[in-house]
């Protein structure tokens, strides 16, 4: 994990900001949201916490390898509208997944939502691709 400034933490997600406000990490952990609500309610949270640091150019990792499997249609309806919110602010998205099944379920859900992202299970590959211009 890189180091940097925290800006958000719940027992859901933990938020930094690093590389001199360059990129955003979101740290998924292992506690299940026990409904949409709360979903929506971290992300409402994470937005309010990261409002003042958005700056154009800026990229999004998010580390999803401890997120526990959900795709039940309300929490996939849910996260479609969170990620249609969000992904739109970065100039560049990667998602790191802890196997080939994640990249292959992140890489649907990228076709799904037309938002091009990176998804890899290497954060060294994630690192360089949001460094590129």
């Amino acid at each position: 994990m890189g180091t940097g400034r925290e800006l958000f933490r719940n027992e859901y997600v933990v938020v930094t900001l690093e590389q001199n406000g360059m990129l955003l990490r979101m740290i998924r952990t292992a506690v299940p949201y026990p409904n949409t609500q709360s979903l929506e309610d971290t992300f409402d949270q994470i937005f309010e916490a990261s409002f003042p640091y958005r700056q154009r150019g800026w990229t999004l990792l998010s580390d999803q390898r401890l997120a526990p499997g959900r795709n039940d249609p309300a929490f996939e309806q849910a996260m479609a509208r969170i990620r249609l919110q969000l992904y739109p602010l970065f100039r560049k998205r990667a998602i790191w997944v802890q196997s080939k099944v994640g990249v292959l379920h992140i890489s649907r859900l990228a076709k799904e939502d037309g938002v091009s992202r990176l998804v890899s299970t290497d954060e060294a590959e994630i690192l360089a691709y949001l460094a590129q211009e």
